[in-house]
């Protein structure tokens, strides 16, 4: 297979993958809400619409891996190295992207908005924390494994 890395076809990739993504939660989100209205039998049908992106978008990962992390280009791969990646995911979900966000809320007069992503900033900045911990206990079994 031609190496994809920069041509349209990874940049499509990268695309169809968030898109999926996006859907599968967002499907998620409307069964709980029919699930609130009484529409149990709605609620059933977007939750399988969900699993169905699920698939899909581990379709995509499947190729996407070949060249890299969709968000951070790094390799995937071994168990360490996905605990890499996703320690540099939130990293900069944490230092840039949720700060930026909440500073263009406040800006804008959107208060409530501004402290949901200063909320999520927290908790991105402790998901690497325990991405962290993960990957030195990862790193120590592996000493003791001889790997």
């Amino acid at each position: 297979m031609p190496d994809l890395k920069g041509l349209q076809t990874h940049l499509n990739l990268k695309d169809a993958f968030r898109d999926e993504s996006e859907t599968v939660h967002r499907y998620l989100y409307f069964a709980k809400l029919a699930d609130i209205e009484g529409q149990p039998e709605i609620a059933q049908l977007f939750r399988d619409l969900a699993e169905g992106g699920v698939c899909s978008s581990h379709g995509n990962l499947d190729f996407l891996r070949l060249v890299g992390d969709p968000l951070t280009d790094l390799p995937v791969g071994e168990t360490d190295q996905n605990v890499a990646v996703s320690i540099a995911a939130e990293m900069y979900e944490y230092t840039q992207f949720y700060p930026e966000m909440a500073r263009a809320a406040h800006a804008e007069g959107f208060p409530d908005i501004a402290s949901w992503f200063e909320t999520m900033t927290k908790i991105k900045r402790r998901h690497v924390e325990q991405l962290k911990v993960a990957l030195a206990r990862l790193e120590g079994s592996e000493g003791r494994n001889g790997k």
